[in-house]
């Protein structure tokens, strides 16, 4: 069936997608409606949210093919390009919008067979544009506020605000977590030196800088656990900002932080 695609000013457009429990007849009528929506506007890609539907289900079409991406997330990404977005949402409305160039996705097929992939370059920003769909979000919640600014001003009744109900397609907390990362591959580097030289002072300073480095770590692990807590409490509806993730994640660090220090202190020590 053919469904009226969502246009501004509707507020639809900023809830919140479930996602999809039961890999049922029910879903593949939502995928069917979807693909009839697509090929009667011509459209490449489009989410279930975009014609009212409240589920994680975005459909990009390959070649002849359309195929279904059901409860996508995206688990890495890395690079950034700009380029020119639009939205049947936000008619006669063009603007540069920056992304990631590469990103690593998970995602379910119609029999709820979980899926991995790799993406990059227009395919990367096409899964992208249409995952802000499903937390509520348009391709203008990315841009610069000076540009913001102008389309709101620009549109009769001004931009669909977003609330603090929708989920962030941005978690600061992954920058922290980066930050951790980065000191913990720095530590794990060092280890290699040994097996390169004798020097008595150069491995001396080597031990130093293990330990200033694992020292570093402990605040910035904690700082993403109150941190990412926040967000936990602050966007209780995202499944990637539950608390089991999070401790998950802090478990993990810590468990590799205390492996890294008893080497450290077994290995690289003068």
């Amino acid at each position: 069936m053919v469904l009226e695609l969502l246009k501004y000013p509707d507020e639809r457009i900023r809830l919140i997608s479930g996602n999809i429990r039961f890999f049922d007849a029910s879903l593949q009528n939502i995928i069917t409606d979807i693909v009839d929506t697509m090929k009667a506007n011509e459209l490449e890609a489009l989410s279930a949210m975009q014609i009212g539907i409240q589920y994680a289900v975005v459909v990009i079409k390959h070649g002849e093919a359309y195929k279904p991406y059901i409860n996508l997330r995206i688990m890495g990404k890395s690079g950034e390009i700009i380029e020119t977005e639009r939205t049947p949402y936000y008619e006669n409305i063009s603007v540069d919008v920056p992304r990631h160039d590469k990103i690593k996705i998970f995602y379910e097929n119609e029999k709820g067979e979980a899926q991995y992939a790799d993406l990059e370059g227009a395919f990367s920003r096409v899964i992208q544009h249409q995952l802000d769909y499903n937390y509520g979000s348009t391709f203008v919640d990315r841009i610069d506020k000076e540009t913001k600014r102008r389309i709101d001003e620009h549109l009769p009744e001004g931009l669909v605000s977003s609330s603090n109900s929708s989920c962030p397609t941005i978690f600061y907390r992954d920058y922290i977590k980066r930050a951790y990362k980065y000191v913990m591959l720095a530590v794990w580097f060092s280890f290699l030196l040994p097996f390169f030289t004798e020097d008595a002072t150069l491995l001396a300073n080597l031990f130093l800088f293990d330990k200033i480095a694992l020292a570093l770590v402990v605040p910035i692990v904690i700082a993403y656990a109150v941190y990412a807590y926040y967000e936990s409490v602050q966007y209780k509806q995202c499944t990637s900002c539950q608390l089991g993730n999070v401790m998950g994640t802090v478990a993990y660090a810590v468990v590799q932080w205390l492996i890294l220090t008893v080497v450290t202190f077994l290995w690289v020590s003068p």
